[in-house]
């Protein structure tokens, strides 16, 4: 049985979709067959957009959704540590939902890097 914060926005994900003009966009993807893309707009260090495409377990939609919500209007530098640690505070962190939510941890830290690579 998931927890009902992941059952909640497996059901109803926020922010799903794409940003066409997005400031930067990270990718991952695992052996397993799940794939997450991330869409960032960022203006002044701001996020003020995040939209994602993720396929994968309910953790996976789910940790994408909660994401999403938590990061708007928060300052990208804030993220600088990200680790599977800030779910912690969402859910339990078993070793399904740190699997799951993996895929959504590397591709946000791909556009965090990509964007720190250009904006120091």
């Amino acid at each position: 049985m998931y927890p009902k914060i992941v059952v909640e926005h497996f059901m109803n994900p926020k922010n799903s979709g794409k940003i066409a003009k997005a400031t930067v966009l990270g990718e991952a993807s695992t052996q397993s067959g799940n794939t997450a893309v991330i869409y960032l707009l960022i203006i002044d260090d701001i996020i003020k957009e995040f939209k994602y495409q993720v396929s994968g377990c309910p953790y996976a939609i789910a940790s994408a959704s909660i994401l999403s919500e938590y990061a708007k209007e928060k300052n990208i530098k804030e993220f600088s540590d990200f680790n599977v640690n800030f779910f912690k505070q969402f859910f339990p962190l078993t070793e399904e939902s740190i699997k799951c939510t993996e895929v959504v941890i590397n591709a946000f830290k791909d556009a965090l890097n990509k964007y720190f690579a250009t904006n120091p």
